[in-house]
């Protein structure tokens, strides 16, 4: 009896509780992009793209061009959004060899 019951009310429970919505933010030398979206985003739209959307796991991917300011308003975003995260994972992309930066352009 306890075994239908423990099984009867697994399947009633909602799906989202059991697994965590996870989502991808890229942060680029100024601007933004969520997930695979080619869709460029400054901080304010950053913010607002955040709270419409549901998730407990996000993965900071910062670009090697990233500017502090970028990469700290991203955590800013995320505090403003979603103030009760699971986990926030972070990965560096690019490299200085490979770097196009527009900021160091400008500074030659």
């Amino acid at each position: 009896m306890r075994k239908i019951l423990a099984v009867t009310l697994f399947l009633l429970m909602p799906f989202s509780a059991i697994a965590d919505e996870s989502i991808i933010i890229h942060v680029k030398e100024s601007h933004y992009l969520i997930n695979d979206s080619k869709t460029e985003l400054t901080f304010a739209e950053l913010e607002a793209r955040l709270k419409s959307l549901t998730f407990s796991v996000v993965t900071v991917d910062v670009d090697y061009c990233a500017e502090p300011e970028t990469l700290a308003n991203t955590y800013l975003a995320l505090s403003n959004a979603q103030p009760k995260l699971k986990d926030i994972k972070l990965n560096m992309s690019g490299s200085h060899e490979e770097s196009m930066c527009k900021s160091q352009a400008q500074g030659k």
